[in-house]
């Protein structure tokens, strides 16, 4: 019980995705990694990127805890609400900036992590931004509350590259036994979405 409740309260710091994005009130957390990709492609197909939610299925990322590559999202997806929260296949969506879209990403570790998407683009620059619409808790124990974890992906096209930067934002129940592990499990999450970002991007 007491190993299965560490790693909850550790993934619930990590289920988000570079600089400070401003959505949570007094972040305890903050973890930032920037990074070029060699693209030759139009800024549109970045944004695609970022709408194709259910590429994010079966993404891999290394767990300290075990020891061994997993899954990271074993179900990822549009929803149609909160409430039913019915997969939609991305082509379906139709993504218009400061709109808001909802999104179901199944955790190998929390189960069903429901976060509120809102996309914009600004001449070179495309943005999404992650932001939990529904409290993490286990066995009656809340560890981050709704609104308090943010995830931003961010891409910038400079002549043939793209400027990525993935931003995890979190305020979180602190519990001094895990604080030293968080840092290493947040690195796992943040590689894998980085793996994730690299190669999609690089096949547009």
């Amino acid at each position: 019980m007491f190993r299965k409740l560490s790693i909850f309260l550790l993934f619930v710091l990590l289920c988000c995705f570079a600089s400070a994005t401003g959505d949570v009130d007094n972040p305890n957390f903050r973890k930032t990694k920037t990074f070029t990709i060699p693209y030759k492609g139009g800024i549109s197909d970045v944004s695609k990127v970022f709408s194709s939610i259910s590429t994010l299925k079966g993404i891999q990322y290394y767990s300290n805890s075990h020891e061994r590559w997993e899954t990271l999202y074993k179900e990822a997806g549009f929803i149609n609400n909160t409430k039913e929260k019915k997969f939609v296949a991305d082509d379906k969506i139709i993504v218009k900036p400061a709109t808001n879209y909802y999104c179901l990403l199944q955790d190998n570790s929390l189960g069903d992590c429901v976060f509120k998407i809102n996309y914009s683009e600004s001449g070179n620059t495309v943005t999404a931004t992650f932001i939990l619409v529904e409290p993490l808790t286990f066995w009656g124990i809340t560890g981050v509350q709704a609104n308090d974890l943010c995830i931003q992906l961010k891409a910038t096209k400079v002549q043939d590259t793209i400027q990525a930067v993935i931003t995890i934002e979190a305020r979180y129940r602190e519990i001094s036994f895990v604080e030293d592990l968080i840092p290493k499990s947040l690195d796992a999450r943040i590689d894998a979405l980085y793996r994730w970002m690299t190669t999609a991007v690089s096949k547009k």
